[in-house]
C-alpha cells in the first residue's frame, strides 16, 4: 500500500502525526501555501502544486512543482489528490485541511467522495480530529480520541448498525436532515463494528477543543 500526505494551507501545528517520523514511507505533496507547513517541519516535498495565491513567493527551483492559473475549475487540493493517485497512492491524509476557510474545509468532504468512488481512502487529520468516509462496513479501533460521530453524506445511509460502542444502533436509516448518530464513545478500549447496506458515511473521531 502506497500512502501520501497532502499539506494544505489551513491551520496545522501538530508534529506528532506518525508519517512525519517516517518520511521515507510516504509521498508528500503540498497544495500551494501548504508548503509553509512542510518548510516549518523541515520536510522536502515530492511535489508542490498550486496557483501561488496562498504561497506568495516563487516555489523553490530545487523542488518539483506544477503551477496552475488561479482561475480554474478544480482546487489546488484536488490537483494534489489527483497527482498522488497517479503515483499509486491508495491512502491519502490531508493535513492543514481543518481550521482554515470553512468552504475549503467543506470541499474536502467532496474530495473524500471523489476518492472513495475510485477505491481510495482520504482522511482529514489534526491534533483533535480525524475525519474519513466509508462506503462499506468496517471496524473502528480506539485511537485515544474520545468521541466518534457518524453522518450520512449526499443521501441516506440505510440499515445502519453500531455495536461495541457506548451507544448501540440496529438497522436504522441515517438521513441528511437529522442528527442521529453523534457523540458516541468507545468502551474501555473495545473496538466498534459499523455496518450499513447503502450510502456514504462520514466518520468523525474527535476530542474536546
Amino acid at each position: 500500500m502506497k500512502k501520501a500526505v497532502i499539506f494544505c494551507s489551513g491551520a496545522f501545528q501538530d508534529t506528532t502525526f506518525p508519517p512525519l517520523q517516517k518520511r521515507e514511507e510516504w509521498l508528500v505533496v503540498c497544495a500551494d501555501g501548504g508548503f509553509r507547513h512542510a518548510q516549518r517541519l523541515g520536510i522536502i516535498p515530492d511535489m508542490i502544486i498550486g496557483d501561488c495565491d496562498s504561497f506568495l513567493q516563487a516555489y523553490p527551483k530545487t523542488v518539483p512543482h506544477q503551477i496552475y492559473p488561479s482561475e480554474k475549475d478544480v482546487t489546488d487540493t484536488q490537483l494534489c489528490l489527483d497527482w498522488a493517485m497517479e503515483q499509486g497512492a491508495n491512502e491519502i491524509w490531508i493535513l492543514g485541511g481543518i481550521g482554515g476557510r470553512l468552504d475549503h474545509e467543506f470541499s474536502h468532504f467532496a474530495l473524500m467522495l471523489y476518492a472513495i468512488k475510485q477505491g481510495i481512502t482520504v482522511r482529514l487529520w489534526n491534533d483533535r480530529n480525524e475525519i474519513f468516509m466509508k462506503d462499506t462496513p468496517f471496524t473502528l479501533h480506539p485511537d485515544g480520541r474520545r468521541y466518534v460521530s457518524f453522518f450520512p453524506y449526499g443521501g441516506d445511509v440505510t440499515e445502519f448498525s453500531v455495536h461495541g460502542l457506548k451507544y448501540q444502533a440496529e438497522g436504522i436509516t441515517l438521513t441528511c436532515d437529522k442528527v442521529q448518530a453523534s457523540s458516541n464513545e468507545f468502551l474501555d478500549g473495545q473496538q466498534g463494528t459499523v455496518s450499513f447496506s447503502h450510502g456514504y458515511l462520514l466518520v468523525m473521531l474527535c476530542d474536546e477543543a
